[in-house]
């Protein structure tokens, strides 16, 4: 990430944080978690379940794959 972007960032969140104290709109709730991109456990695991089901998927293609070049072959 360039400088300009981390600024850029900042400063939107500065103006955001400022747009919700002054009322101007409604408080958003948030975790920081949330807004600094810190995963939470379940987010993680949820990933880690993803690339199983990604992993079993793609070995059961390649074993149709196999299996049909087998029978022709």
């Amino acid at each position: 990430m360039r400088m300009d972007d981390f600024e850029r960032k900042w400063k939107l969140i500065r103006e955001q944080l400022l747009a919700e104290a002054t009322g101007e709109e409604p408080h958003a709730i948030s975790s920081g978690r949330t807004l600094f991109g810190i995963q939470s456990e379940v987010e993680r695991k949820m990933e880690r379940f993803a690339r199983e089901i990604e992993e079993e998927t793609r070995a059961k293609r390649l074993a149709e794959r196999m299996q049909g070049q087998d029978e022709r072959g």
